[in-house]
């Protein structure tokens, strides 16, 4: 019987060159895997140098070493975080802004409050106030409960007139009593500005409980200037700058104050002390480029113009002068107060200084139409317009009346004075009858050289009171009667350009009815 044999198992020869190349990749494997871990290591010895530089204040040097470290590994979230923060430390908040988005696409959700709101920090150190904004309102919808996100919030929407949103965030913050004099100073400020001066009063008052403060005074400032008493207005805003010049806004707000009283060169140089610390307070930038616009340097002007839309994109006003000083136009111009055009003038009759006879308006009445310009030795306004409307006369006198209505002085002795005219020693008593006002005509008329007659209102003031003349306006009064011009003479309210056109609009229409 045949009994089968097993088979001796086979024999496997593997290949040498293979085996070699077997040995070979497993080294490879193994070098690669140990020069991994010694580049990691190198990173994180370099990110711990980093670190070292970054908090002993070598921002320059930290930064190098942040990038060393993303330059090898760029996932490093917490590198590309800390490069931000050091280039913010160093004023480079573009370079800083881009690090924070770069770091915001692969950070945790845990990390990302914090580096949002860095972000929007950097937005706003960077004075782009608009989008530091959009990033808090969008963190604030998700994070509410985080006070100092909260507080710069409200700080972006009271730089952008965005007042009612003010009120809205901090009105639920404002305990009683309250340790955080910013959450009603700013609350007071987006009162008065919004036009509600009680409830600014009573964060006013809060404030002035603790003592003399800028912020104090700043809100003081404001309220007068919101009710158009100017003088208390300038003399607050003063007194804030002495206590801290730096204040955001102040600079600015201290500038509408003094051009509203005529001195348009010193508030020019406020405005430009605001814009030296913030390049983006809208008021500086707008108010200053329509003080530029108005005396025709239309260069210096569009820049800041085009800063303004960029700063309030909503601005209609900013817009409107913008596109005029692209087209080499000063800002529009717009009537307030006084008789209203279109309405019929109202009557007077009045003494002329110097002349026989008196002024009685409705004897122009069908004849020819009349400028009438209400102003006083003591009214800068009515001073810078002097030489202008003297050209103007000199062209139209033969077809237009023209005649100064010489009222109650802008800035007599006792009462307040102007920056403006303290600075040109400018001085003059109240007239205690009407031969003291004729004098004072007489005085205004010889100073400023003015070459129309000048009719003196009586010490009552009735027709300074029907025109709302005082501190100074100019109207021009149609051949039948009624107003076709009224602007106060305010550096940025009074254009020649626009009363001349007027006039000649008026001279067309008597052609065209004969």
């Amino acid at each position: 019987m045949n009994r089968s044999r097993s088979l001796p198992p086979p024999k496997f020869h593997f290949p040498k060159r293979l085996l070699h190349l077997a040995f070979a990749c497993a080294g490879l494997v193994m070098l690669l895997t140990a020069l991994a871990w010694a580049q990691a290591s190198q990173v994180d010895q370099s990110f711990t140098h980093a670190l070292e530089l970054h908090r002993s204040g070598d921002l320059k040097g930290a930064a190098r070493e942040y990038r060393a470290v993303l330059a090898a590994d760029p996932t490093r979230v917490d590198a590309r975080s800390n490069l931000g923060a050091v280039l913010a430390n160093m004023g480079r908040y573009a370079e800083a802004i881009e690090q924070y988005r770069l770091t915001l696409r692969a950070a945790p959700p845990a990390a990302a409050v914090h580096l949002r709101v860095n972000l929007a920090l950097a937005y706003y150190k960077s004075f782009q106030i608009v989008e530091a904004r959009d990033e808090l309102s969008r963190l604030y919808a998700e994070h509410s409960a985080d006070l100092n996100a909260t507080m710069l919030l409200a700080d972006c929407h009271l730089r952008l007139g965005e007042y009612k949103q003010v009120i809205e965030l901090l009105t639920p913050l404002e305990p009683e009593p309250s340790n955080n004099r910013a959450i009603p100073y700013m609350l007071g400020m987006a009162y008065i500005r919004d036009g509600q001066v009680a409830a600014g009063q009573q964060r006013l008052d809060r404030i002035l409980r603790d003592g003399d403060s800028a912020e104090g005074r700043f809100l003081l400032a404001t309220g007068f200037l919101m009710a158009k008493d100017f003088p208390s207005a300038v003399k607050a805003f003063a007194r804030a700058i002495e206590l801290n010049p730096n204040l955001p806004s102040l600079q600015s707000f201290y500038g509408m104050a003094l051009l509203a009283t005529g001195d348009a060169d010193a508030a020019a140089q406020a405005f430009r002390n605001e814009l030296a610390a913030n390049p983006n307070d809208y008021d500086a930038n707008f108010q200053l480029a329509s003080i530029l616009a108005h005396r025709r340097q239309f260069e210096a002007a569009l820049p800041l113009l085009g800063r303004a839309v960029e700063v309030r994109p909503g601005a209609a006003e900013a817009r409107a002068a913008l596109s005029n000083a692209l087209q080499g136009k000063g800002p529009p111009s717009v009537s307030t107060g006084g008789v209203r055009i279109g309405a019929m003038a109202p009557g007077f009759t009045l003494a002329w200084h110097g002349l026989p006879g008196r002024m009685a308006l409705s004897e122009f009445r069908g004849r020819k139409p009349v400028v009438l310009v209400f102003g006083s030795y003591t009214c800068p306004n009515f001073r810078s317009q002097a030489g202008a409307l003297n050209a103007l006369y000199d062209k139209y006198h033969d077809q237009v009346a023209f005649a100064l209505i010489y009222i109650r002085e802008a800035h007599s002795a006792g009462q307040w004075q102007s920056t403006m005219n303290e600075r040109e020693g400018i001085t003059m008593q109240p007239a205690r009858d009407i031969s003291e006002k004729h004098g004072h005509a007489g005085v205004c008329l010889r100073k400023l050289k003015i070459r129309f007659p000048a009719a003196v209102d009586g010490l009552d003031g009735k027709v300074e009171t029907a025109y709302e003349g005082w501190p100074s306006r100019a109207y021009l009064v149609s051949a039948d009667g009624r107003i076709a011009f009224n602007r106060r003479l305010g550096e940025l309210d009074f254009d020649p350009a626009e009363l001349e056109a007027a006039i000649r609009k008026e001279l067309s229409k008597r052609v065209a009815r004969r």
